[in-house]
């Protein structure tokens, strides 16, 4: 049969790259092009490429199976930078040729002329000519948190002999709700994960958060419409690339594997602040979110003689997500090995404890701390003194063995061991000598061949205590002294007054210095000791330290109103802990968030390229001819770096140069934040 049919040829300005990379039979990138406009996202183009050559019937069958059809040249001005990407990388070369459509034939196969860009022409082509090609994407933007995901497109992949059905929407592939180990309940409560056997994974919508109290334990904030159950660890999927043989497909993208905050008492992957389509689509990365089981769930370790709760079924919910993507993330278009770990808050005190747990070793390859201190750590001892009231009436402690016990709490109804987290302390990681050995601050100082010794990026938001101290002091205090004691305890409150290093003025009233203590005590300056052991022993290869001068609060997380600023009015305001995340994820519009300022969207740019351009070599400086590879919308950072040469330096004990992150305000600073002018040698003497 003789059709005619239009071809698009890639006749780009050449670059030296290498031949065509064949790809196999239905790999398949979701083409977006993001310019981080959160407020414009649904209306750009969307669009499947398929690598693997087909003829022209064929191609139409496979648009048609993805409820799709053949993509209309008229739009392909809107995606040809991913298409010139590509090429840049050496998938494609000047000679290669799609399949694509025009309205201008009823039979929708006629090319129209393209652009100066390109070439197009009008062929005969018979079903033995194969050629690569291209479909739209109409699935829609995910844009609220109650989005109907079983609703959108189905996508399948294979991996392991097992099957996952995920979906698709207007920016990536998702696989959500993946379960990476056995349901801890019953008699996997308070026991190591163990794997999940199945062979087929329903991963269209997500799946339940761990059991906790606040935010995320209901839907009365509208953010957690998926419940909260003891069987709860799952696992989620970000991706616009889908390969069906990875030692075939084109280059496999590095993953970002995230974990979530909280206190290590709430929180949870589906948090739609990490939803993935924004940083994937931009990023040309895969991202996975996890859950993890908390408090009391969690890290609950006591110390029996036959070790029967030994705690840290937290840290080893993390580790053995890690080993699942060593095991499936290829199959999802992931690089197993460019995995970078990252997290922020608590989930930074989890990268800090990966970071020396001998269990993690191998698992990941660099590591982003937001915000996360230097980690916590507690004993099994302390464990037992602060549970002890009030498990004992439930299960003996003192009488019982530890395989009794571990029997007795088995049995014990879910909802009665969650409500001892309402009257119980802090929950932290078990000093245990199997998962975790020590402090970070001394086994960092034993150098690299005590920790997993990766590239390391951390840092900070200026006025992190902002939002943690929530209402517990008013922005009108007026008694400094009452306000420090209410924060940091009588010792530590007096420490601080004595030192005049927090002097009250007009500028630097009450409320202002009782947050900078808080947040010197609470994050800032264990992370900078921890930093100080770190890089006088070497422990990495590699330390980037930055402050963030930008911040957007979250819309669910901001006491008083005070982390952000009026639309087009950037008045002063405080950068608190978590006005990152938004940056990062770029998930402004899930939350209909309003563009504030242009800078908004530069600034979200620069961020989202420096994180990515980490997880892709170890090293947050973006590579400027890839960056200029990639167009239009990655202009406003690679002008930055250009007009301003800026260069992030590693840290080091002498120079102890920053990255003061702004736009575009871009600087390299000497000095971690309330170090050298003392504050940071008062908190650590007195805590």
């Amino acid at each position: 049969m003789m059709r005619l049919v239009t071809v698009l040829s890639l006749a780009l300005y050449y670059l030296s790259t290498p031949g065509v990379q064949r790809v196999s039979a239905r790999s398949v990138s979701l083409l977006f092009e993001n310019d981080g406009d959160w407020e414009n996202l649904d209306n750009r183009t969307s669009a499947l490429l398929f690598y693997d050559p087909e003829t022209l019937d064929d191609a139409f069958q496979v648009c048609q199976g993805f409820d799709e059809t053949l993509f209309n040249n008229e739009n392909l001005s809107d995606i040809w930078n991913k298409l010139s990407y590509l090429k840049y990388q050496g998938v494609f070369n000047e000679h290669t040729k799609f399949w694509v459509a025009s309205e201008s034939n009823d039979g929708g196969s006629v090319l129209a002329p393209f652009t100066s860009m390109s070439s197009t022409s009008n062929v005969n082509a018979d079903d033995s000519q194969k050629l690569p090609f291209i479909c739209s994407n109409s699935a829609p933007l995910t844009s609220q948190v109650n989005t109907d995901f079983p609703s959108l497109p189905k996508t399948n992949v294979t991996s392991n002999e097992i099957v996952f059905t995920g979906v698709r929407d207007h920016l990536t592939f998702r696989f959500m709700g993946v379960p990476y180990a056995s349901p801890p309940t019953a008699s996997l409560r308070f026991r190591y994960p163990e794997p999940w056997k199945g062979t087929y994974v329903n991963a269209t919508g997500f799946q339940s958060a761990c059991l906790q109290f606040g935010s995320f334990a209901n839907n009365d904030a509208g953010l957690n419409p998926w419940g909260v159950s003891e069987n709860c660890l799952f696992l989620n999927i970000y991706t616009s690339y889908l390969p069906s043989s990875p030692s075939k497909a084109a280059p496999l993208r590095p993953v970002l594997f995230w974990i979530h905050g909280g206190g290590n008492l709430n929180g949870m992957g589906s948090d739609e602040t990490f939803d993935g389509g924004p940083l994937v689509s931009r990023g040309d990365v895969v991202l996975v979110t996890i859950n993890y089981r908390l408090n009391i769930f969690g890290f609950l370790g006591l110390n029996t003689s036959d070790s029967a709760i030994p705690g840290n079924f937290a840290m080893a919910d993390k580790i053995a997500a890690l080993h699942w993507v060593q095991e499936h993330i290829a199959d999802f278009g992931g690089d197993p090995e460019k995995v970078t770990i990252f997290g922020q808050s608590a989930g930074g005190w989890s990268i800090v404890d990966l970071l020396k747990s001998p269990k993690a070793s191998g698992l990941f390859h660099a590591a982003i701390s937001q915000s996360g201190g230097s980690g916590t750590f507690t004993t099994a001892e302390a464990v037992y003194e602060m549970v002890e009231p009030y498990l004992t009436p439930l299960c003996d402690l003192k009488q019982q063995t530890g395989t009794e016990l571990l029997q007795c709490l088995q049995a014990l109804p879910a909802e009665v061991l969650l409500n001892i987290t309402n009257f119980a302390g802090s929950w932290s990681t078990v000093l245990d000598g199997v998962y975790a050995l020590d402090s970070a601050v001394n086994q960092m100082a034993l150098g690299p061949d005590a920790v997993n010794s990766v590239p390391f990026m951390l840092g900070f938001m200026p006025e992190e205590g902002q939002s943690l101290l929530g209402s517990t002091i008013s922005p009108n205090a007026t008694d400094f002294e009452q306000s420090l004691l209410n924060t940091l305890g009588s010792t530590l409150a007096q420490d601080v007054l004595q030192s005049g290093l927090w002097t009250i003025n007009e500028d630097f009233d009450v409320y202002n210095a009782t947050i900078i203590a808080y947040t010197d005590w609470f994050l800032t300056c264990p992370a900078e000791n921890m930093i100080a052991a770190a890089s006088k022993s070497t422990a990495f290869p590699a330390m980037y330290i930055y402050s963030m001068q930008h911040a957007y609060g979250l819309s669910f997380y901001d006491p008083f109103d005070l982390c952000t600023f009026p639309v087009g009015d950037p008045q002063p305001y405080y950068r608190c802990h978590s006005g990152d995340l938004y940056e990062v994820f770029g998930t402004y519009h899930i939350f209909s968030q309003p563009l504030r300022i242009p800078a908004d969207i530069s600034y979200t740019d620069l961020v989202q390229d420096i994180w990515t351009a980490f997880a892709r070599t170890g090293d947050p400086n973006p590579d400027l001819a890839d960056l200029a590879a990639r167009g239009p919308a990655y202009q406003s950072t690679l002008r930055l770096l250009q007009d301003t040469k800026w260069v992030w330096p590693k840290y080091d004990e002498v120079s102890m140069q920053i990255a003061s992150l702004e736009y575009p305000e871009l600087m390299t600073i000497r000095g971690l934040p309330d170090d050298l002018n003392g504050r940071c040698a008062v908190i650590t003497a007195g805590s």
